[in-house]
């Protein structure tokens, strides 16, 4: 198990990129995939335009603490927990941070 942890920032670095190459509805906008190993932060950001207005936002962010996957933002159709799961994270080391701590237990996943 703790080879499986040590690989975490490597399964969550794939699943990002699998999800910066979907395509984008947007014209002029790209996704920008941002990964900081020393402090276990990964996102995937959305930015440029659309018709005049500016597109910014956080797609998926993931954290590493205390070795588990704290998903802090997942903005994608099927759930990014899904494909770490499919990666092989199983679901006691994946907390749905986007969801309110007395919210936690009912999720089938970690709760801190």
């Amino acid at each position: 198990m703790d080879n499986l942890k040590a690989n975490y920032p490597n399964i969550i670095k794939g699943v990002l990129e699998t999800y910066s190459t979907l395509p984008i509805v947007y014209q002029e906008a790209e996704n920008e995939l941002v990964f900081d190993d020393t402090h276990g932060r990964y996102l995937l950001l959305r930015v440029g335009w659309q018709d005049g207005r500016r597109i910014y936002g956080v797609i998926i962010q993931l954290d590493l603490i205390n070795d588990k996957i704290w998903i802090q933002q997942d903005y994608t159709e099927t759930g990014v927990a899904y494909d770490l799961e499919a990666a092989g994270v199983p679901k006691q080391d994946i907390v749905l941070a986007f969801h309110e701590p007395a919210v936690r237990p009912h999720t089938g996943y970690a709760v801190a």
